[in-house]
């Protein structure tokens, strides 16, 4: 027998409902390193992320810049081989982050004018001698 009632508790008590995202951000480390990151989910108060370095370790304090917003302190709560949790001591306005990636997508489009035709086709000169394969 449990001493909590798992009725009172429920699990969105638990823990907070989770996005997955997929978001370039920058994280700043307590020594000042600067190091790009990718959020691979978010909650109102803390974010999923992974980067191509070390994670820093559980407890540091650090500062993530996400789209569209200021810079947030958070702490590192857990790290693993496939990246860390921060929680940060701020709430997260997702709705500010996906408009801030789509007018960056618009913007994009607006200013591209690349055009891919599906009749391109590379041709590989003729030789005379044998052909290798590489």
């Amino acid at each position: 027998m449990s001493f909590i009632d798992r009725e009172l508790v429920s699990r969105s008590l638990l823990r907070e409902d989770r996005r997955a995202r997929l978001v370039r951000a920058t994280l700043r480390l307590s020594n000042g390193t600067t190091i790009p990151v990718v959020v691979r989910n978010l909650s109102e108060r803390g974010i999923g992320v992974t980067c191509k370095t070390t994670s820093p370790p559980q407890g540091e304090v650090v500062h993530v810049t996400l789209p569209g917003s200021s810079e947030m302190q958070g702490v590192v709560r857990w790290s693993g081989k496939g990246g860390f949790g921060i929680e940060l001591s701020g709430p997260v306005d997702a709705k500010s982050i996906a408009r801030t990636i789509q007018s960056e997508i618009t913007r994009f489009h607006e200013t591209t004018d690349w055009q891919v035709s599906t009749l391109h086709r590379v041709t590989a000169p003729r030789s005379n001698g044998p052909r290798r394969r590489v």
